[in-house]
């Protein structure tokens, strides 16, 4: 589907709108679609409005999306975000992709920022594990969708914002206990506690979770266990300080990727050379922030002035045995992050006015250590590589909205980046010598939206914005080992036209197209089984149409609605030379071209809750060249469930549920232009697991 059968599909569905569309329309503050909004610095929280006036593309997956699944992790529920997609080879081993950003890097997560609250989890290069993250920390998730989150570093993949609880101190004392189990030795528990003192001046929570699996394939052992706590801190009625710490410990077995012939026919098996050194991971994370934030009052008429600082710190030792090398290594990070707001406190219908401004700063500095060593058999041997970088980046932002009479809303944001590497080699063995420092030119991201409200709670809008992606270290370093000076960032231009609302006071949508194109396309060339290079290879063109629905069908105490998200994808090389193998004019390695998901979720008075949900993927290009292509699938899945109270203060909730009930066989990660060494065939393909089971209890007790 080329650009202007985009344009007419669009205003074809718009058009049918504006037949239907002429009842009053109300916001539904529980619906997908209405929980999809946020402006500015501010976390928006599931009870409070959202407006569908605000013209960036932003998702909200609130309690009822996050909960459709088995709790387990976060992804599946990522996955029904249209335009983004998960492949997830384990639960430790996890590559998203946003709009086809993201899917050129092998074994992780990057391009793509992470931040809980405003703390970033994401590395100095933009890797992402956001798998370790534990849903009983998540209260809602929000995801800023390409180069729009100017507020976030304007990254070309865009943002993945996890909100944790609200630690509302005016609520009561409780306790909460949590144990589910399921196929393959599945089993995860949760306990927590939460304390408020008399005044309801201060409040603390502390959560702790362990997860565990034997896993579908052999070498596939994983456990994770961590500990959250939050604290409140109300001083007076104009300062708030909060307090985060996060540990998580993980040890996960690596069973890696398969070859065609072993995917068909013993998809249960590990890689040979994996399982031959039981290849792992093991590693320790530590996170701390801590968060004031002042209402500084009015400062002229009609405005109000406040400031959120925070300061945060990340800590990582890993160890990995792996088939070719043991790698250990260590990373320290510090930042801190400082937004000043001023805020309109009244509305009226003059002509323009400034409703809300956010200036701020955002300073991340880390220090990443590691060693390579010989394996034994997987046990350590002699050193083969000693390096220390130091990455830090430096992010002015600045983000305004205007209004424009009664109908017209304006966005205007700008982010200003200034990255830089030092790398010193400290492997003096060799004699070799390849230290040197490495700084991009600082990159400006300007972004400018508009929305128009047709009708009551209807807006068509529009944007244009600008992102980068800086190349990671492994992509600045020459065959030789030496930085390359000539290495860019990628860069790109997000332009899109959307429209959202409620029609019938019951249908919540969100249909957008875009184009996106890429200049500067990184390419990590594989050299050998552990070592790549990177090269600018070229231009990709990211053209594409999303919808997010949810109708109502019943709505009081007892509820019936129907949800669906599509993302067609229609995204390609436009130029792209690598070597001497011209890839001009193919499909985007690693992007499907259609992707769908559709369910039901119903609550009923007497406590019985419950969704079914449906997944489809079409095939996508595993080589650059298009020469293989993966296999598309389905899958549907099951929950049920039944909630109680008990004596008053006593919230019982059990479930149960059956994923992949048509026990399709499909890939659940692919891993793209995969290479072969020692004459063996290359290994492609993370299988998904077959139909299976769960169930489990919640119980919170208040006090």
């Amino acid at each position: 589907m080329k650009w202007k059968q985009y344009v007419f599909l669009f205003g074809f569905l718009f058009s049918q709108y504006n037949t239907f569309g002429q009842s009053e329309s109300s916001i539904d503050l529980t619906s997908n679609i209405s929980d999809s909004l946020m402006l500015s610095q501010v976390s928006v929280f599931a009870d409070m409005p959202i407006e569908k006036s605000i013209p960036l593309p932003i998702v909200k997956l609130g309690h009822r999306e996050l909960s459709r699944d088995s709790e387990v992790s976060i992804l599946p529920s990522l996955n029904r975000v249209a335009g983004l997609y998960v492949h997830s080879g384990a639960l430790n081993t996890t590559r998203i992709t946003i709009r086809g950003i993201g899917n050129r890097s092998l074994f992780s997560t990057s391009k793509i920022r992470a931040y809980i609250n405003d703390i970033p989890i994401s590395s100095g290069i933009g890797e992402t594990t956001i798998e370790d993250i534990d849903m009983s920390v998540i209260d809602h998730i929000q995801v800023h969708k390409g180069p729009s989150a100017s507020l976030y570093g304007a990254g070309l993949g865009g943002v993945i914002q996890m909100v944790t609880h609200p630690n509302n101190i005016e609520s009561s004392n409780q306790l909460m206990t949590g144990l589910s189990i399921g196929a393959y030795g599945l089993k995860r528990m949760t306990n927590g506690i939460k304390i408020v003192n008399d005044k309801q001046t201060a409040s603390v929570s502390v959560k702790y979770h362990n997860t565990s699996s034997d896993g579908y394939r052999d070498n596939n052992n994983y456990n994770r266990e961590g500990l959250n706590i939050i604290g409140v801190i109300d001083s007076d009625e104009q300062n708030t300080t909060t307090i985060l710490a996060n540990y998580t410990k993980v040890k996960a077995f690596i069973p890696s990727s398969l070859n065609r012939d072993d995917y068909d026919n013993s998809p249960q098996i590990a890689a040979a050379n994996w399982a031959g050194v039981r290849g792992f991971e093991d590693n320790k994370k530590l996170l701390l922030g801590l968060s004031h934030r002042v209402e500084l009052g009015s400062v002229i008429s009609k405005y109000k002035l406040s400031n959120t600082s925070s300061l945060f710190s990340n800590y990582r030792d890993s160890y990995e045995s792996r088939p070719f090398n043991i790698l250990t290594d260590i990373s320290s990070s510090i930042g801190g992050r400082s937004t000043m707001s001023i805020e309109r406190d009244t509305t009226d219908s003059s002509s323009v006015y400034v409703e809300a401004t956010s200036l701020g700063i955002e300073y991340y500095n880390e220090d990443y250590q590691w060693q390579t060593f010989r394996t034994e058999a997987g046990r350590l041997g002699d050193a083969l590589s000693n390096n220390r970088e130091v990455r830090s980046y430096m992010n002015l932002f600045l983000q305004t909205r205007i209004n424009i009479g009664m109908r017209i809303k304006v966005i205007a944001g700008l982010n200003f980046n200034n990255t830089r590497y030092d790398y010193e080699d400290r492997f003096t063995t060799d004699n070799i010598d390849l230290s040197g420092d490495y700084s991009f030119d600082p990159v400006m991201s300007p972004g400018l939206g508009m929305s128009y409200q047709v009708r009551n709670n209807n807006y068509l809008y529009s944007n244009i914005s600008h992102g980068f992606s800086p190349p990671t270290l492994e992509e600045t370093l020459t065959p030789d080992g030496s930085i390359n000076p000539d290495i860019r960032p990628e860069r790109g231009w997000n332009y899109e036209v959307g429209s959202r609302g409620t029609i019938w006071d019951k249908l919540n949508y969100d249909i957008s197209i875009y184009h996106m194109s890429v200049t500067d396309l990184l390419v990590a060339r594989r050299i050998a089984e552990d070592q790549f290079i990177g090269i600018n290879a070229g231009k990709t063109s990211h053209n594409g149409l999303e919808a997010m629905l949810d109708y109502r069908i019943i709505e009081g105490p007892n509820t019936l609605s129907m949800y669906t998200s599509y993302a067609l994808s229609d995204h390609s090389f436009v130029d792209f030379v690598d070597g001497e193998n011209d890839y001009s004019g193919n499909a985007l390695t690693g992007t499907a071209r259609h992707h769908l998901n559709a369910g039901i979720d119903f609550d009923t008075e007497i406590g019985l809750h419950g969704n079914l949900n449906y997944k489809y993927l079409s095939s996508f290009p595993m080589r650059d060249d298009n020469t293989i292509d993966s296999d598309a699938y389905q899958l549907v899945n099951l929950k049920l469930g039944y909630k109680r109270i008990i004596m008053g203060s006593v919230h019982i909730n059990i479930y149960c549920g059956v994923d992949n009930i048509l026990d399709e066989k499909y890939a659940s990660m692919i891993l793209i232009n995969a290479s072969s060494f020692g004459g063996n065939a290359p290994r492609y393909y993370y299988p998904g697991l077959p139909r299976n089971m769960y169930g489990g209890i919640d119980v919170k007790f208040y006090f």
